[in-house]
């Protein structure tokens, strides 16, 4: 018998947790931009909605592409990709952050009078402003 037994007899043990370990975390949810997916092929632009709906023109159906970014800040959420035909009515649109996107810009970049310095500041921007990034030449 120790000098402290007395005390470990006053302290109840402790219970057993009765509560069941808790279920792992769900999957989160992707982001809203990684929904969507985008791409580029030899000759046209294409993006898939998260309902699975395709959109595409080929670029020489292109008159403009814009980019339109909100007022949430620069990390992208909120700012559209806008692809112009030569009627100048949307084609189609993709959010910034889809998935394929980096294979799309590499083609847009490609073509002859891309803005670089429009398309640095549109993804650097925290205001709501549209940034035209292409533009087909006037004839």
């Amino acid at each position: 018998m120790g000098l402290f037994d007395w005390l470990k007899r006053r302290r109840p043990a402790p219970a057993p947790l009765s509560v069941p370990a808790e279920p792992p975390a769900p999957i989160a949810e992707p982001e809203f931009e990684g929904q969507w997916r985008a791409g580029a092929d030899i000759d046209s632009l294409w993006s898939i909605d998260p309902e699975g709906n395709r959109r595409a023109t080929v670029i020489d159906a292109l008159g403009a592409i814009a980019i339109e970014t909100s007022d949430y800040g620069p990390d992208g959420r909120g700012a559209w990709w806008l692809f112009y035909g030569l009627d100048e009515d949307i084609a189609f649109t993709v959010p910034l952050g889809a998935r394929g996107e980096g294979a799309m810009v590499k083609r847009i970049a490609e073509l002859p009078g891309f803005r670089h310095h429009a398309y640095a500041a549109a993804v650097r921007s925290p205001e709501v402003d549209t940034f035209v990034v292409w533009q087909r030449p006037f004839d």
